[in-house]
């Protein structure tokens, strides 16, 4: 039990150019010798070209396809292999380029201060209770890399925030900025007799960083290390909204927009994300 490859079909060449994007079609003909060898056998003869492998005029397309057909009773076989240059790919799934997109995703965030920094309050200095709402778009890199196995840091990047500067896409990211969101990891697949599994993690951008940055106030104030109710000046009652304090636990004199305190809070793990899969 064999298979014997013939030849290949001159009049089988074809090829496309649309659009810029390159396809070419190439047939072999092929036997067989027992009944019991059927499309597996064919397909997988060795002098056939392999998934990824470059086509022989054009470097830049690659075989993506082999479709394997009986043309003649049991024993004659046509095997088409098409390739395209729309995606690099390669013998070695884990070889392949990695595939990058960039998107974006619309949230709403509380509208606590303005463009320059300063406390959304009313005349009175008061916070608007419930705050206003705005848009809060990120960007999003998307991506795409075959692994041998699933990833080691699938549970260690869990909304980890970047610890350093790193490239994306030609893209510097500067640290802080960027936030790991969401990994999926395909089912087991197989090139040339090569398992592999698909990868696709997404990164969140925000150009203000990821840091909790609420408004310091309060019901209480800290004063070297007393801690007390705050009371109104004149009738010596509990406030009815937070007080602003100014960052040291003491109530903030005169508040204004322009002299509101922030804290500045890092809520998320951070991890090196020059060392993910990014090319």
């Amino acid at each position: 039990m064999s298979v014997i490859f013939k030849e290949e079909i001159g009049s089988g060449r074809k090829a496309t150019n649309s659009k810029g994007m390159r396809s070419y079609s190439r047939q072999f003909r092929l036997e067989t010798t027992s009944r019991s060898d059927g499309p597996y056998a064919v397909g997988s003869d060795t002098n056939l070209p392999a998934i990824g492998a470059t086509h022989p005029e054009d470097s830049g397309a690659w075989c993506t396809t082999l479709s394997v057909e009986n043309t003649e009773d049991w024993k004659g076989w046509t095997v088409t292999a098409e390739y395209s240059s729309e995606r690099e790919l390669s013998e070695t799934p884990t070889s392949d380029p990695v595939l990058i997109t960039w998107n974006s995703e619309q949230f709403q965030r509380p509208a606590i201060v303005d463009q320059t920094g300063n406390a959304i309050v009313n005349s009175a200095g008061d916070p608007f209770d419930p705050p206003y709402m705005m848009d809060d778009s990120r960007r999003v890199v998307t991506v795409t890399k075959n692994l041998t196995t699933v990833p080691t840091w699938i549970l260690t990047y869990q909304d980890a925030v970047n610890s350093d500067t790193f490239t994306v896409d030609g893209v510097s990211i500067a640290a802080g900025k960027a936030k790991m969101q969401a990994v999926t990891v395909s089912e087991v697949q197989t090139r040339n007799g090569i398992a592999f599994r698909t990868v696709v993690f997404s990164i969140h951008l925000q150009k203000n960083g990821w840091l909790l940055e609420p408004l310091d106030a309060g019901f209480r104030e800290n004063i070297a290390g007393v801690i007390s109710n705050i009371r109104n000046d004149g009738d010596d009652e509990l406030p009815a909204a937070p007080v602003p304090l100014n960052g040291s636990g003491a109530v903030l004199s005169n508040p204004t927009p322009a002299t509101a305190v922030y804290g500045s809070f890092t809520v998320y793990e951070t991890k090196a994300f020059s060392s993910l899969p990014l090319s």
